[in-house]
């Protein structure tokens, strides 16, 4: 009991209130009883009011003032959040900003032990949802650091990582109540890294970029496919089970060609509704609604022809 009221400062004063009126209460009648005169009785009922009122503005006082302590410590705690979630975002953009073109860096184990101590910053002032992401981070760099050759290989979904992250950072400091959806994140990433190795001359159609987006999707965020088993050409991209990039070890090939998106995959048989010309399909960008339809389809199309190409060469 004693320690629930040391832990309880509110019900601690409320208690010791409420015990003071109960006593003045009971107090007031045989008090009043031996004191005959009626001056007598409203001077002693002025002093027990004049020491209620004395303890309640106590009371109030000690509240204000653990109020404001809190409210201090607070805005501390809440600057010092701040700091340290740009201090994280800003070592992990100097990592991506000095990768190469098949997502790997050079680092010193010194610059993982730094990200390493960021993490116990973290766990000292950050809520358990926002730490167990920067975990994430965390196991993401040391699972693929290389540390005889300090060689650090990451790819898109580990950068999706680091944007969910940002987004609890925004949901702890109090800048929304909510988190963003797993499709807007993904698709904030998509935006800058496939576009950006795209080598296609002519501005996409709305739709063609949707549909390009969503099979390069599935490839990085679904298969996990490292951006070393992915060639880029001017006028799309092809995939393959291996860093090697060899004809033979390639299961998909993606195209486009007058906004048109010609796929090219070993698996084809449960995809519908499109024009087949061998194991080659066509969307337009007008059948976008039958790419969302057929989604499934296509992808466990892909799935398969990359589980294909894989026995192939064992």
């Amino acid at each position: 009991m004693i320690d629930f009221l040391r832990k309880n400062k509110n019900f601690r004063n409320a208690l010791f209130v409420f015990i003071i009126a109960f006593s003045s209460f009971l107090a007031f009648e045989p008090l009043f009883e031996n004191l005959g005169q009626k001056a007598s009785q409203e001077f002693a009922a002025a002093i027990f009011g004049t020491i209620f009122a004395a303890v309640i503005t106590m009371v109030l006082l000690n509240k204000q003032s653990e109020t404001e302590q809190e409210r201090s410590r607070n805005e501390k705690v809440f600057e010092q959040k701040i700091v340290l979630f740009n201090q994280i975002l800003d070592n992990l953009q100097t990592i991506y900003a000095n990768l190469d073109n098949v997502g790997k860096i050079k680092i010193n184990r010194a610059e993982v032990t730094q990200i390493e101590f960021l993490l116990a910053k973290m766990i000292m002032i950050g809520n358990d949802k926002t730490i167990k992401e920067f975990k994430s981070l965390y196991q993401n760099i040391t699972n693929n650091y290389v540390p005889e050759t300090q060689i650090l290989t990451l790819n898109i979904s580990h950068k999706h990582t680091i944007f969910r992250f940002a987004d609890y950072c925004r949901e702890e400091l109090g800048l929304s109540d909510k988190n963003l959806e797993k499709e807007i994140l993904e698709d904030i990433v998509l935006q800058g890294e496939l576009f950006y190795n795209l080598e296609q001359k002519e501005p996409l159609d709305f739709e063609t970029q949707e549909t390009i987006k969503d099979i390069y999707g599935f490839l990085a965020f679904d298969l996990n496919l490292p951006i070393e088993n992915i060639k880029f050409l001017p006028n799309g991209f092809e995939a393959y089970i291996n860093k090697s990039q060899t004809k033979t070890v390639r299961f998909l090939e993606c195209l486009i060609d007058n906004q048109e998106i010609h796929m090219n995959l070993p698996v084809y048989n449960m995809i519908k509704d499109f024009d087949l010309n061998g194991t080659k399909f066509n969307i337009k960008p007008s059948e976008r609604n039958k790419f969302i339809a057929q989604q499934i389809n296509i992808e466990k199309a892909i799935e398969e022809s990359y589980e294909f190409v894989k026995k192939q060469k064992i």
